[in-house]
Formats: C-alpha cells, structure tokens, sequence
C-alpha cells in the first residue's frame, strides 16, 4: 500500500526536508547466505573429489575407450545431488529473505519514525516489497546453478586435462582443490553482494511506497572504490532519475547506501 509520508509528517522548524538515518545491514546476513544457500552447492564437489580421483587412477592406469564415459558419470552424479538440493537451496533462500525483510522493516520504521515523528509499523508489511523479494530469490537460485556450473567445468577440464597429459593424481588433486576453492571463494563474494543488492532493493520500495521520491547518496567506504560513487557521496538523487549505472548497490560489488530524503516543497 502507497501512502504519502510528507503529508502524514510533521515539517521541523527552519528546514524544508529531513534524512533518514543511515541503514546498514550487518555483515552476519552475509555469511547466513552463504552458510544456507551457497556453501551446500560447493560441499558437494569437495564431497565428490575423491571419488573422481578414484575413478580417474582408474582409467589413468587403464587407459580404456570407456575411460572418458566413466569419469563423466562421476561428474554426473555430482550433478544430480546438485539438482535434487535445488529445491531446499530456494527454501533456505526464502527464510533468508523473510529474515532480512523483517530486519529492514523495523529499521526503516524506526528511521522514518526519528524522522518524521510519523509510526508506520502497522502500515508496513511484507507483502509490500513480494515483487523485489521474489525477483532477489530468482536471481539466487539462478547464482548457485552458475557457481556449481562453473566448479563442475573447472573439475572436468582439470580430469581429462589430466588423462591427456598424464598426470599424477595428486597433480590433478591440487587442481580439483584449486576449483572448489574458487568456488567456495566467489560463493562468499556473491553472499556479500547480495545482501548489500537485497537490503538495496528494499530501501528504494519502501522509499518510493513512502512517497519519498529522493534519496543521498552514501559511499561504502570501501577500499578501491569507483571514483565515480565517491564523487556521488552525500549528493541528492531522484529514484526516477538515477546515475546512468544505477542507484547505489546496483553495481557488482557496490557497498554504497541510499538515505532517504523526504522534503517540503516550498508553498
């Protein structure tokens, strides 16, 4: 449900507009994410590696025509424990949303109340913000699948990589490690980045079901920042009007917040 703050609120003296306090999710969400949803989907090629290194000293002393269609299949059982986890992953993902959904509720509440002395606690509800929530889920599931896609393809090039140059186990071993590695470390970037993108997402729909058409832009503070977004910092934008690369935490890896700017057109 649309409402219109600024009529609800009341003005402060001598100025035309106030700024919500700044919301920053905590770091803890981040790793909940990758403990439920992405770090499932990474266990299981760690899991699998010694059976894959079994079969691959097997077809390396072998040197069968099946050698090939072998170590597929192990890949391939892999693949379907992946797939039959899916449906939990979105589960898990679904709590995760509930959890951060009723975490930025309660924080937008609690700055729109010091802001505007205006309580919106049986206003706001979860059912306000379901589009944003479904199309953050969406895009999870569909990160997970990439990351295990992308460990399955590192895994199988090590493997046959191998049998052509054949390789010692403890060779292609440290290779398939290497591949879980990358993937247990993007699992934790995306984690981090989807939570600021999430929390993100959350702030523009409550903004905007606010009436609150304005928001400051605060950097993240982040090393190596792009100069661009510091540039931005503390400077007003419109929701309807952003950036050409978006408004904050839009960008891959972008820490940067929004602060809602509620203001009183001069009469």
């Amino acid at each position: 449900m649309k409402f219109d703050l600024r009529a609800m609120a009341r003005r402060p003296r001598r100025k035309s507009f106030v700024v919500f306090r700044d919301i920053r999710p905590p770091a803890t969400f981040a790793s909940n994410l990758f403990a439920a949803v992405y770090a499932p989907a990474v266990a299981i090629w760690t899991r699998r590696t010694d059976a894959i290194l079994a079969e691959y000293e097997r077809s390396l002393s072998a040197l069968t025509t099946d050698a090939a269609g072998d170590i597929n299949n192990e890949l391939d059982q892999a693949e379907n424990e992946f797939l039959r986890l899916v449906l939990s992953l979105r589960a898990a993902m679904g709590e995760w949303l509930i959890k951060v959904e009723k975490w930025e509720r309660s924080k937008f509440i609690g700055a729109a109340l010091a802001a505007s002395d205006v309580d919106l606690s049986t206003m706001l509800t979860s059912n306000d913000v379901s589009q944003p929530l479904s199309e953050v889920l969406e895009w999870n599931v569909s990160l997970v699948r990439d990351i295990n896609s992308q460990a399955r393809q590192r895994i199988a090039t090590a493997v046959f990589n191998g049998l052509r140059a054949r390789s010692p186990a403890r060779d292609v071993a440290a290779e398939i490690r290497k591949a879980t590695g990358m993937a247990r470390d993007r699992s934790l970037r995306v984690a981090a980045d989807q939570l600021q993108k999430t929390t993100a997402r959350l702030a523009q729909a409550r903004a905007e079901q606010a009436g609150i058409t304005k928001y400051v832009w605060v950097h993240s503070r982040k090393l190596h920042p792009r100069q661009n977004h510091v540039e931005r910092d503390g400077k007003i934008f419109e929701w309807s009007d952003p950036p050409a690369d978006g408004p904050p935490g839009t960008q891959p890896y972008c820490g940067c917040r929004a602060r809602a700017y509620l203001e009183w057109l001069e009469e």
